[in-house]
């Protein structure tokens, strides 16, 4: 394959790595052949300084000719701008991605710190697991409406000083996340590394980002749900539903008290299975 440029979000050009579309692939549960497919597929009609959403636009499309289920799962970083556009269930689904990790959560609690009452985003606390010790925390959650946006300093500033004043009321609360739905800049990073702040984002850290997490117990936001109208997210969101795996297991019964009629209900279940089977 010739060397091809592409141009990012941001405008600025970089080299195609098919690698990068590859592993996006195999996250979502393609089958190497299937990866392969989609590839060869791309490689014939992409071009010079193509923005990089029309690549993965087309490898979407190509995928869901033929795995539904896994174009679904592909489509994952841009099922989490659909949370928008205000950012209550991005902590709501902040909530049960922690859920998945054994920990006890509470959403938008209001805690008196040493100074002044503070709205937290997410209460999260979990006993001696597995050579951890016990721990209570609290996450600020920050989302964004575009991929491209970046959390910037003033947010880590903020969620440390409201820390401190959190944990000199309460000192059991011993630490504090900083969650968002994209990226953190290097200012971001510097500053929670020499302070202690713990980041978490849709790539970063490498190994237990957003995207991991969320890959590892299944814990698919609804919005991967491609036909998922607005009228029936924000029911589901009301209803504490955020999750694919939360959708599926819900009782019909339950979804009918929602006023979701029968027909609707029986298309959602049909496609949360094929998204949290890896043959979908």
């Amino acid at each position: 394959m010739s060397e091809i440029f592409v141009r990012k979000g941001d405008g600025k050009l970089e080299l195609l790595d098919y690698n990068k579309i590859r592993e996006a692939l195999r996250r979502s549960g393609a089958s190497s052949a299937l990866v392969e497919e989609v590839i060869e597929s791309l490689a014939s009609r992409v071009y010079q300084n193509m923005p990089t959403y029309e690549i993965y636009k087309m490898a979407f499309e190509a995928l869901i000719e033929i795995r539904p289920g896994a174009a679904a799962r592909f489509g994952l970083k841009n099922a989490l701008i659909k949370l928008g556009p205000d950012g209550y269930p991005f902590e709501t689904f902040m909530g049960s991605l922690l859920k998945g990790r054994g920990y006890s959560t509470h959403l938008r609690q209001m805690l008196r710190g040493k100074c002044i009452q503070h709205e937290i985003d997410v209460v999260a606390s979990r006993g001696e697991y597995e050579g951890h010790k016990r721990t209570k925390f609290i996450v600020e959650c920050k989302f964004h409406n575009s991929p491209h946006f970046e959390c910037h300093i003033q947010s880590a500033l903020y969620s440390w000083a409201r820390f401190l004043d959190v944990h000199a009321g309460n000192p059991e609360i011993d630490s504090v996340w900083l969650a968002t739905n994209t990226k953190f800049s290097r200012d971001v990073v510097a500053y929670s590394d020499c302070v202690g702040l713990k980041l978490l984002g849709w790539s970063f850290p490498v190994e237990e980002s957003i995207q991991v997490r969320i890959e590892e117990n299944k814990l698919y936001p609804i919005t991967v749900i491609g036909n998922l109208d607005r009228r029936t997210f924000g029911t589901l969101h009301n209803a504490g539903i955020i999750t694919v795996k939360e959708l599926f297991a819900a009782p019909d019964a339950q979804l009918r008290g929602l006023k979701i009629r029968d027909r609707e209900i029986e298309q959602l279940k049909y496609a949360a299975k094929a998204i949290l089977s890896n043959k979908g």
